[in-house]
């Protein structure tokens, strides 16, 4: 059985999703969702992803660009088995209630969503069996996929029972050189 997998934000996270996906014999990318016409958009169509929009109204700026999309989010979901949620942070809660939910189609939200968007908080090497068969959810950061990863070796080793932890990011995401140290 092939899953059919949707990408609703197709940015930083959702484009390196598609890639990952694309690259599975189990998995097809049925389509990948911008809100507006980018070079992202181009390249998905180039990449042989098939592109959608986030609404009805915005498919006339894409019309505009001379950008051809398959339809709306709401089309893409009839024909996928699982979406990918790598909307900007707080998009994925409001997609679970409106899109997802009334579908009953599961989701994975990525990163910056709050942890009630899901049932359970992810990182394969600290709870993979807690996520097993859920319907929503959440894979965390990376900063805090990169502590669970070192803190549950340790824990596992040692029986950790209180951690404080600094944690220093390589820089700041590209849009965000405001938030943190940059190099650039």
């Amino acid at each position: 059985m092939v899953v059919r997998v949707a990408i609703n934000g197709y940015g930083t996270v959702g484009k390196r999703v598609a890639d990952a996906v694309a690259l599975q014999d189990d998995m097809r990318v049925v389509g990948v969702v911008k809100t507006r016409p980018s070079f992202e958009a181009v390249n998905a169509i180039k990449l042989g992803y098939p592109l959608y929009v986030n609404t009805k109204e915005n498919k006339k700026a894409f019309d505009e660009a001379g950008i051809k999309v398959e339809g709306t989010v709401a089309d893409l979901l009839e024909n996928a088995d699982i979406v990918v949620d790598a909307t900007p942070d707080g998009v994925g809660i409001e997609n679970r209630k409106n899109l997802y939910e009334p579908r009953k189609i599961k989701a994975i939200f990525q990163g910056g969503e709050e942890a009630d968007v899901a049932q359970v908080s992810f990182n394969a090497t600290s709870n993979y069996e807690k996520a097993y068969g859920k319907y929503y959810v959440r894979v965390v950061s990376c900063n805090t996929t990169g502590l669970c990863r070192t803190l549950g070796a340790i824990d596992r080793e040692f029986d950790t029972q209180k951690v404080r932890a600094v944690l220093i990011r390589r820089g700041p995401d590209p849009a965000n050189i405001k938030r943190g140290l940059s190099m650039q």
